[in-house]
């Protein structure tokens, strides 16, 4: 579907070739009428009402930003009107010659203009999409209103930006604004493969890492295969999946990761929401440089969020040119000296640098973001599809809010602020740091820009994978009575995805030994490692010793051999025996 805010351009043909459209002022009341499969059927009525009092409307045409338009009526109080259609450059003209002439000042002409548009509703994956165009801020336009019916097969709605302004309709400013986005449903399902390409220039061997996409309050991931396995993967402070390699001197490594993603415009009720150290970002760093006194200027205006988007949003534009151009990042600083020149990375690096000088925490998140129409929600394609916007912390929910300034701007108005969408994919967060971990889709080799980012919708439901959480104890086989026993007790998430509480216990017997550690979060093939240090004493015969580990219910055991401490002795004796032989044989000779 082609998501297009429809420019209304009306013309109005009048008696005397030198009128003009403030010779008229026109109200409209739209109707849009969505099937059950989706086509819609668009009703508009239109009063066209006289400024002057010698001229009348004699022709109106509307252009509309799309070709698929068909089954085109017209009608005035006269009867029916055939429309003249012409297509050209992607849109479509409607012009209308009248049955009647209506003069004279106030007078009004109503007429009804009916048609099929195919691109008003459209289904992705498990999401019906519905967006109406906004128009122009156009003086002839009187009042403005339009409703929305849509099937009850389209399931839940799951948003609608803006709320209607009066009941079920919504009225000329919150069209001007950019139109209506709504949509129905719970989730999103994605499929991705993601390539990251390694290689270790040196002659030793070296651990290399890539982040793997995590999971956030709004999305879920899956691994459904990971090529190579990692050696670990660990969670680091802004939550990103970082996998470990193992790569030998000179060797060049394609890891290759198949995933299955879930997104939500909600807060996911099963996520585990953590307490941050706010210092933390509200810190300067390259590109967010939070102490330069033009930002701490702008900075010292705004106190919330909201007003600091609305100021990146008025303030910035996006260059449509320099997505076709090796990507080049200029921070906020140079993005005020630049505001003509912005790309997804500038409206998100303003933000943030402007929202940590004012004391509010920000982040950003790079990723992917499903378009079909990239010159209103655009993306950077140079190589990868890569998208950037940023995220804000919420002190009382305690969750991180993600925002897109850059497509508020680029749809002319449509609210990515109070919620975003299903379509946007975080494959990295950048908070601690401005520029790392890398995304997926940085990682390549050679100098030709190459796809190592693939995302479909999935073709059928994501399937929940069971946790699988591998215990491993190692130990020695034999330990003397009265000395320590050294050793690990090693847990591995196996799975592709995330396990939440885990607790791991660990007893000793004979010796009193018991140790207890929880995580509240393992990622897909993270490791937990538990160091055993355990004093054996006194003089004990022979017999065995066991490490007990329950692991989230699960229990592993090892067993050792336990040798009394005299034993240590009998090498020592047979010595001593053999010298003692050795002397009386010697002394018999004698």
């Amino acid at each position: 579907m082609k998501k297009i805010i429809l420019l209304l351009f009306i013309f109005f043909f009048v008696t005397r070739s030198l009128a003009d459209a403030a010779d008229f002022s026109a109200d409209y009341d739209i109707d849009y009428a969505v099937s059950p499969a989706g086509s819609t059927i668009v009703t508009q009525k239109v009063a066209l009402t006289n400024n002057k009092t010698h001229l009348y409307p004699k022709k109106y045409a509307i252009t509309i930003d799309t070709v698929n338009i068909k089954n085109v009526i017209a009608y005035d109080n006269k009867g029916m009107i055939t429309p003249v259609i012409s297509q050209k450059d992607g849109k479509t003209e409607i012009s209308l010659s009248f049955n009647e002439q209506v003069v004279g000042m106030g007078k009004t002409l109503p007429f009804e203009l009916r048609y099929d548009q195919g691109d008003i509703a459209d289904k992705h994956g498990n999401i019906w999409e519905v967006n109406i165009p906004g128009i122009e801020n156009d003086p002839t336009i009187g009042t403005y209103t339009v409703n929305l019916r849509t099937p009850t097969s389209f399931g839940t709605n799951a948003y609608t930006k803006p709320i209607p302004s009066s009941g079920r309709k919504w009225v000329k400013n919150q069209m001007i604004q950019g139109g209506i986005s709504t949509a129905y449903g719970t989730k999103q399902e994605f499929t991705a493969e993601l390539s990251y390409d390694l290689e270790n220039a040196k002659l030793t061997d070296a651990l290399y890492e890539i982040a793997l996409p995590p999971d956030t309050a709004f999305q879920k991931i899956q691994i459904q295969s990971i090529d190579p396995k990692p050696k670990d993967t660990q969670l680091d402070s802004d939550g990103n999946w970082i996998a470990t390699f193992e790569l030998k001197g000179s060797q060049k490594l394609r890891v290759v990761a198949k995933l299955a993603i879930t997104t939500y415009v909600n807060p996911r009720q099963d996520f585990q929401t953590k307490e941050i150290t706010p210092s933390e970002y509200l810190k300067s760093k390259p590109f967010w440089e939070t102490e330069d006194p033009v930002i701490k200027k702008i900075a010292s205006r705004y106190k919330t969020p909201r007003e600091i988007f609305d100021f990146v949003t008025s303030t910035l534009s996006y260059n449509y040119e320099r997505t076709k151009d090796p990507f080049r990042r200029y921070g906020a600083k140079d993005t005020l000296k630049n505001p003509n020149d912005a790309l997804c990375s500038e409206f998100t690096d303003l933000f943030i640098a402007l929202a940590r000088s004012a004391g509010i925490p920000a982040r950003e998140a790079v990723g992917y973001a499903y378009t079909t129409n990239t010159k209103l929600r655009p993306i950077t394609t140079y190589g990868d599809i890569l998208h950037s916007w940023p995220e804000y912390y919420d002190e009382n929910l305690k969750l991180w809010i993600p925002v897109d300034p850059t497509w508020t701007k680029t749809t002319k108005g449509v609210d990515y602020f109070d919620i975003l969408d299903f379509n946007h994919i975080a494959f990295v967060i950048h908070g601690i740091e401005s520029d790392y971990p890398y995304p997926a889709g940085s990682f390549k080799q050679g100098t030709i820009p190459k796809k190592n980012v693939t995302v479909a919708f999935a073709e059928k439901s994501i399937q929940t994978q069971k946790e699988s959480l591998t215990t491993s104890i190692s130990i020695p086989d034999t330990i003397s009575v009265g000395s320590m026993l050294d050793g690990t007790v090693t847990v591995q998430n196996t799975s592709g995805s995330s396990v939440d509480n885990v607790t791991i216990s660990v007893y000793s017997e004979p010796y009193p030994f018991t140790i207890t550690k929880k995580e509240a979060y393992v990622p897909p093939y993270g490791i937990i490692t538990i160091p055993l240090s355990i004093q054996t004493t006194g003089l004990m015969p022979n017999g065995n010793g066991k490490i007990t580990v329950t692991t989230n219910g699960e229990l592993s055991t090892a067993y050792y051999s336990l040798t009394p401490r005299w034993t240590l002795l009998i090498p020592i004796a047979l010595v001593i025996i053999g010298f003692l032989l050795f002397l009386w044989t010697l002394f018999r000779k004698q």
